[in-house]
């Protein structure tokens, strides 16, 4: 992780209103994004960055973290075109979130944009009950999930659990613990 901090955005000032562009090897990638984004889609979302240009900022915490936009951060990394444009620098929008703090925004963003991993959600809440003692109820209301949700989610080896596919979940949950094979 890099050791140099980015300046967060002032209190009660909208993130918006201070983008800052940075090289993209400045930028970490967390290790709990849940989302997955399939090749397809992948090159979509570079045709489109190509096409409008960046509509989005990625959003980072001061320690370079990033909490939303990967895949855009990747993009900007890997494809040739996309870094040539823009030099190898993406638009970031940075809110003074620690870890925990941005793992829950993560997956609020994430569960509003459409489907994540539940196996990855499971790793998350377990983390942020113990490692960072969050309680359930406050997890639930923090990413916008049930209390049974968190229940079920924080269980070590949860999906091993006997009839797993009896337990009722957000239908933002993508459905890899069914076996099916999820492709990137």
């Amino acid at each position: 992780m890099t050791t140099d901090r980015l300046t967060p955005t002032p209190p009660g000032e909208d993130p918006l209103s201070h983008i800052q562009w940075v090289a993209t090897g400045r930028l970490d990638p967390n290790a709990w994004n849940p989302n997955r984004v399939h090749k397809a889609e992948l090159r979509l979302l570079e045709k489109s960055l190509l096409v409008t240009g960046w509509i989005q900022p990625l959003l980072v915490n001061p320690d370079a973290l990033i909490i939303d936009g990967f895949h855009r951060w990747r993009l900007a990394q890997d494809s040739k075109r996309v870094k040539e444009r823009w030099g190898g620098r993406v638009p970031v929008a940075v809110l003074d979130l620690d870890r925990p703090q941005a793992m829950m925004q993560t997956i609020r963003i994430n569960r509003a944009k459409g489907t994540h991993v539940a196996v990855s959600m499971s790793e998350i809440v377990r983390e942020l009950i113990g490692e960072h003692g969050y309680d359930p109820q406050q997890i639930a209301a923090e990413i916008g999930a049930t209390r049974d949700e968190v229940d079920l989610l924080a269980q070590d080896g949860v999906f091993a659990v006997k009839g797993i596919a009896d337990w009722a979940y957000s239908p933002a949950w993508y459905p890899a613990e069914n076996g099916k094979r999820v492709t990137t």
